[in-house]
């Protein structure tokens, strides 16, 4: 019996992706971290010896670990992930990096909001500086003031999509297999393009997620 099945997530030396096929002779993995100048994705011819593999979470990927909340940094060839705490700090301040084997993180996003979350909002994406009472305050990403400083939005949390910290460009696992991530809607939707699977007319279908796909949990912010 195989070792790995038809659209497992599997880590390469040659960096992340998914089993395509299974072949009598070796497994063929399609890469989802780079592409070729033509746009299409890299296909590898592997021993089952070269490939391990992992939860999906990809790059930018939001998880639950032993630690809290944390956001993937990269995986290396050795399986460890690297991750960032996104709720925490240092004494001094400094953000921690965890080194993860894979079965210590989970794809799934914790409910409500805390500082350090990525969030969307009318006036684009920013992250939770600090969590008040009644409202977020929420630093935005995507444009600065006359100064250089990013502007600071107090807002009631019913105006804030929480999200998992992907950007456009992102290969991600959702509850509908792989994607690509093309764009990210101001009201929190999550553009894709299926990685895996075709439309009758052999053209990849465009899905429109929520945030909650991401986390394979049905579980609103």
């Amino acid at each position: 019996m195989p070792a790995f099945k038809i659209f497992d997530t599997v880590n390469t030396i040659y960096g992340n992706g998914f089993i395509s096929a299974v072949r009598p002779d070796c497994y063929v993995v399609q890469l989802t971290n780079w592409a070729l100048a033509q746009g299409q994705s890299p296909t590898l011819y592997l021993q089952e010896d070269a490939i391990k593999k992992i939860p999906g979470a990809f790059p930018h990927t939001t998880v639950i670990t032993t630690y809290g909340p944390a956001r993937i940094e990269s995986v290396r060839a050795d399986n460890v992930h690297i991750a960032k705490p996104i709720n925490w700090k240092l004494a001094n301040n400094s953000c921690a990096t965890l080194y993860l084997q894979p079965d210590g993180v989970k794809l799934h996003q914790t409910p409500g909001f805390l500082p350090g979350d990525e969030v969307m909002t009318v006036y684009g994406r920013g992250y939770v500086e600090a969590k008040r009472e009644h409202d977020l305050v929420v630093k935005l990403r995507n444009w600065k003031l006359a100064q250089g400083q990013s502007p600071t939005l107090y807002l009631h949390p019913s105006a804030c999509v929480k999200i998992p910290g992907l950007f456009a460009g992102d290969s991600a696992k959702t509850v509908w297999g792989l994607v690509k991530i093309t764009d990210i809607r101001r009201d929190g939707t999550h553009v894709c393009t299926a990685l895996h699977w075709r439309l009758a007319n052999n053209e990849a279908p465009t899905l429109y997620l929520a945030p909650e796909a991401f986390a394979l949990l049905s579980i609103k912010p």
